[in-house]
């Protein structure tokens, strides 16, 4: 009896591990489903860099579309399915502008975080037929009205006129209006702003009357309680706002600017207005911006006439004592109040990973831990930048439009058949000033499965290796790798040593192809490095002095407008390094010796290029470590890592410029190292566990019917006997 209770325990157990698998396969199943029919079908990658060097807090930046980076035909005709998501949380978002006829948008995203120095990666989903509007200007910024309904909203405002003053509100406008000589009419808000924020104002000046100064309008901050104590307003009047001026009070005392600048908007001309209060570097200063657009005459630096006090924002408008009747308004679209700082953050859309389909949400992924555990750690909420709707992470086959045309090179074959777009998740996140790689001739017809390799490995610039009499034929190739964000330098002179006899020549040749490309080129090259093969033996100042005049002369060629680098060997006599430093911007390292060695360690790598980063950093120039990827690696997750191991090394190295990969053709070659995608169980060996008892279940059941034959078997005997 105590067996055969053994037996159906064991029974028992193995179905209540086989329905407890059921049931987690069921909610795999069911959560897989619901992923793969999210019907947001495009997504693309947007990067966010925090330049002021401060942690950031509800920042909102802007996102600018084009044909360039993005796809009008796959949304919708109004933009109402475009998301935002950051960690798996969709952010908010307004879309200022959005004309899909002219291929141009603006969309305001606010960000819970972002860390200073830092790069964050944001995802833009769209393509979903289904989806219902979600742009709010409220939740995007610190404060917003576009003034709907048929008056003013007293919650958001207060309101104070004189004689014959008025603010009406009608069709989404809002006038604030002196109709009549000595008027004043004025709205300010009941809530308060602290410094570092841009009062923001989509804006129209109407004269109705026949007096030419028309409304003199103010757009300001003022003091809580009385706006005398402290204020800073810009002031536009007279025809087509031509007369603007800054004032600003601090305790009282004030500093006035008159006609510092012209508006130059014709009358009834809708523009955008925004007035930043911020500090930088230990300093208060106001700028003022015409349609995004700062204009520098409106700058103004003080700690002694500007606050950093808390102040509400106002719009005033007024009218002369011997103004005509009929003066006229300040007429507002919508108002807005941001976050600001001097050195904003820089936005980079880029172009969706095999072009049309994207799959999982890599933006998230690739995020830093101090990202993720500030936003979750803060308790972000709808109001401070994450949307109450949660959205399920997108996950959906690549489609690449870009098909190898027949005949075409095997590269771009290769490319294709390595994809990649999945994995760019596995790479390390690292903030660098550039990324590079080499290239060699790129694929003559189509560059798509190039751009998508160099987006997932977070490359943003190639050395082109060119030839003076083959320049033009990659004019194409450059114009639509810029169209990705991707910078381009020419490389020349890669099999030339110009210190050889009658190189030198040939070599200043090579450059005057380059030069003349870029003055007359629809897309020029953003730079060019000049490979060094030898300087000659060592005293020898005829073998040394080609190379120096070649970078001289490309430095009066270009005068500043073209980045001008030195691709160093590494046993290149660092010492002439200095000789060579005023004349370029910065040098590339090629930290590859020769065949016997190996540096894919950071200790190889730190120690073989000391002496040069030494007397770069000695002459103040930059460099840029260029590592061959031949040298021992196994996949590019290796390559990355050691990438990101550098950065670190070199953190807070004003020297230290980025990486370079020193031939594309051996990266690509390399594979991905792919991570499972199955999920592990959380109880070890758990899909085994239902298999051993099974195992063990049949085992003694066989063995309890064993015993049961053998007993009837020996009784039957007995009975024979």
């Amino acid at each position: 009896m105590a067996k055969r209770s053994t037996v159906y325990g064991i029974i028992t157990i193995f179905f209540i591990f086989l329905l407890a698998g059921c049931a987690l396969a069921t909610e795999d199943d069911t959560q897989a489903l619901s992923t793969k029919g999210d019907s947001w079908s495009c997504s693309q990658e947007i990067l966010v860099t925090e330049n002021a060097g401060k942690t950031l807090q509800g920042y909102s930046v802007p996102v600018s579309l084009d044909s360039s980076n993005f796809n009008f035909s796959e949304s919708k005709s109004d933009g109402s399915d475009i998301r935002f998501s950051l960690d798996n949380r969709t952010l908010n978002y307004w879309i200022e502008t959005w004309d899909p006829e002219n291929e141009k948008a603006l969309i305001w995203v606010r960000l819970p975080y972002l860390p200073a120095n830092k790069t964050t990666k944001i995802l833009m989903r769209y393509a979903n037929p289904g989806a219902k509007a979600m742009s709010s200007g409220k939740k995007t910024f610190d404060f917003f009205d576009n003034f709907e309904g048929s008056g003013l909203n007293y919650f958001n405002w207060n309101a104070k006129n004189t004689r014959g003053g008025l603010v009406e509100v009608k069709n989404g406008v809002c006038n604030v209006a002196v109709p009549k000589a000595y008027d004043s009419s004025i709205i300010y808000s009941k809530a308060s702003f602290d410094i570092n924020s841009m009062f923001v104002v989509k804006r129209m000046k109407v004269t109705t009357g026949a007096d030419d100064r028309g409304p003199v309008l103010q757009q300001g901050f003022m003091d809580q309680i009385d706006n005398r104590n402290n204020e800073i307003k810009h002031e536009t009047e007279f025809a087509n706002e031509s007369r603007m001026g800054l004032e600003t009070t601090y305790r009282k005392e004030k500093s006035t600017f008159l006609d510092l600048t012209d508006a130059n908007v014709p009358e009834g001309e809708w523009y955008i207005s925004g007035i930043a209060w911020y500090e930088e570097n230990g300093a208060r200063k106001v700028s003022w911006f015409k349609n995004g657009i700062q204009d520098p005459k409106m700058d103004f630096v003080s700690n002694d006439f500007i606050t950093d006090f808390p102040m509400h924002t106002y719009l005033y408008a007024a009218s002369y004592q011997d103004a005509s009747d009929n003066t006229g308004y300040m007429a507002v679209d919508y108002v807005l109040v941001r976050k600001f700082v001097g050195i904003e953050p820089a936005v980079k859309v880029i172009s969706a990973l095999g072009d049309n389909k994207v799959s999982s949400d890599s933006a998230s992924e690739n995020n830093s831990e101090n990202n993720t555990e500030n936003i979750f750690e803060s308790g972000v909420d709808s109001e401070s930048g994450v949307l109450s709707e949660p959205q399920v992470a997108l996950e959906s086959e690549q489609n690449s439009k870009a098909d190898t045309p027949e005949g075409g090179s095997q590269a771009q074959e290769n490319l294709n058949q390595n994809e990649t777009g999945a994995s760019g998740a596995l790479f390390p996140e690292y903030n660098v000033g550039l990324s590079g790689i080499r290239l060699s001739p790129p694929p003559e017809s189509n560059f798509s499965a190039l751009i998508k390799e160099l987006n997932v490995s977070g490359i943003d610039t190639i050395f082109l290796s060119i030839r003076s009499e083959n320049v033009w034929q990659y004019e194409r190739f450059v114009k639509t790798v810029h169209e990705e964000g991707i910078s381009v330098y020419a490389l020349i002179l890669e099999g030339v040593n110009c210190t050889e006899r009658g190189a030198g020549n040939t070599c200043l040749d090579s450059l005057d192809a380059a030069l003349d490309y870029n003055e007359k080129s629809l897309a020029p090259f953003d730079g060019v490095a000049i490979y060094v093969n030898s300087f000659g033996e060592e005293g020898s100042e005829e073998s040394t002095i080609d190379y120096r005049t070649l970078f001289e002369t490309a430095n009066k060629e270009v005068k500043g407008n073209v980045s001008i680098s030195a691709s160093l060997p590494l046993d290149y006599n660092a010492s002439q390094i200095e000789e060579i430093a005023p004349f370029v911007d910065s040098f590339i390292i090629r930290a590859y010796p020769g065949k016997n060695e190996k540096f894919n360690t950071i200790p190889g790598i730190v120690d073989a290029v000391a002496l040069e980063m030494g007397e770069i950093r000695g002459a103040g120039s930059k460099g840029i470590l260029e590592i061959s990827v031949g040298e021992g690696f196994k996949n590019k997750v290796s390559i990355q890592e050691l990438f990101a191991d550098l950065v670190n090394y070199y953190s807070g190295d004003s020297a230290f410029l980025g990486v370079s990969i020193s031939d594309y053709d051996a990266y690509k070659a390399l594979p991905v190292e792919e991570e499972s995608n199955e999920k592990k169980s959380p109880i070890p060996g758990y899909k085994a566990l239902p298999i051993l008892l099974a195992g063990l279940g049949i085992l003694a059941l066989l063995r309890m019917k064993g015993n049961e034959i053998k007993k009837k078997l020996n009784g039957i005997r007995k009975k024979e006997q």
